[in-house]
């Protein structure tokens, strides 16, 4: 079992304890994400008030980019709950996240939230979605010269 810094085979944490690390990552990431599509969808602030909020920023095709956003945080959300195409959705979030930032918030304390969600998902687009999620990436990490299953 894991403890706080060193797993079951006294080494650096890795193995099961990154994994679990990644489902967390995941987890909180996804919630946030699916609070927030679901408000743009079916809630507050709607379509119509994204699609304003976006136009005032000067985003060009405010609209369909409303539509992406909240599709986006929505259904990747619940993609990146279940561990389904973590690198590319994570991908997209982190460029999401970006582009909140900078032209939204622009500065800390105000845009904690989209640098916090930035760097979860960069994290995750970077390492993967973990062995907990249910479509697993290909690639192999090595621990003391032993390949394991990334």
């Amino acid at each position: 079992m894991c403890s706080m810094f060193t797993c079951e085979h006294g080494g650096p944490c890795s193995g099961k304890c990154v994994d679990l690390a990644l489902l967390v990552l995941r987890v909180v990431a996804a919630a946030i994400f699916i609070f927030h599509g679901y408000g743009k969808l079916f809630g507050a602030p709607g379509i119509e008030g994204v699609t304003g909020f976006f136009g005032s920023l000067g985003v060009p095709a405010a609209g369909i980019a409303a539509w992406v956003v909240a599709l986006l945080e929505f259904a990747g959300g619940i993609g990146l709950l279940l561990g389904i195409l973590v690198r590319p959705l994570a991908a997209l979030f982190a460029i999401e996240m970006a582009t909140a930032f900078f032209l939204v918030s622009r500065a800390l304390p105000k845009g904690d939230l989209e640098l916090a969600l930035f760097g979860i998902s960069l994290a995750l687009a970077l390492a993967g979605g973990g062995a907990f999620a249910l479509m697993r990436g290909k690639s192999k990490a090595m621990h003391n010269g032993k390949e394991m299953a990334g």
